[in-house]
């Protein structure tokens, strides 16, 4: 790729791993989040990775991000921002569904539709975002994260369909549950044997970016991981 490539969550735990898949690859890399995006600002020189700071839920930040990452050349966008609340839909209060809609839905949205904006004028560039198993199947105890799960999903659907004629691509990945510290501070019982690494993950999301995966478009790809 020529252009630079912006990771949304980058400070998050696979926003970190998609930044240093894509710095070994030698791709140069917009990097955004909010706490612990200076850290990220050390993993490489300037010229390699920028920061930048921006509520994608605002749609004039948004559209300053993307200004700033087309000035530089935009060749890919990875969206890995996303929020997760457990709790039967009986018990969800509306803070839950609000937060599970402003995180999963309205991000995913602005990102995408300023991505949708700058690849037309582009024409071409690869979106990847990160979506869930539960996308695909409601369990008990998940429905509002899963409904939201699956609105990106249809989201990338659409989406790919959209910009095809551009020669643009967009996809999902579907990871299961990924060994961070958050997760193994919340299931401390849990295996993390059974889990999928982060490191993983973005290798899959490097993947997707790359002409070796051109024929690969609105598709969700599963990456769930060990079967033990």
């Amino acid at each position: 790729m020529n252009g630079r490539v912006l990771i949304t969550g980058a400070a998050g735990a696979l926003g970190r791993s998609v930044v240093q898949r894509f710095v070994a690859a030698g791709e140069r890399v917009l990097a955004v989040g909010d706490r612990g995006i200076a850290e990220i600002a050390s993993m490489a020189p300037p010229d390699i990775i920028k920061v930048h700071r921006a509520d994608l839920t605002v749609t004039s930040e948004v559209d300053g991000l993307f200004a700033v990452a087309e000035a530089d050349g935009l060749s890919a966008v990875v969206h890995t921002v996303g929020g997760f609340r457990l709790g039967k839909i009986a018990e969800l209060s509306d803070d839950d569904w609000s937060f599970l809609l402003k995180v999963n839905l309205d991000t995913t949205f602005r990102v995408f539709r300023a991505t949708a904006r700058a690849f037309l004028k582009a024409k071409g560039g690869s979106l990847v975002a990160v979506a869930s198993p539960s996308a695909l199947l409601g369990e008990a105890g998940v429905g509002a994260y899963a409904a939201t799960k699956a609105g990106v999903v249809r989201l990338v659907e659409s989406l790919a369909r959209e910009l095809a004629p551009a020669g643009a691509r967009v996809n999902a990945v579907l990871p299961g549950t990924m060994d961070t510290a958050a997760n193994r501070a919340a299931m401390p019982k849990a295996d993390p044997g059974k889990w999928v690494t982060t490191d993983a993950v973005a290798a899959v999301i490097h993947f997707l970016t790359t002409p070796a995966a051109s024929a690969v478009n609105g598709a969700a790809v599963r990456v769930p991981g060990p079967i033990l």
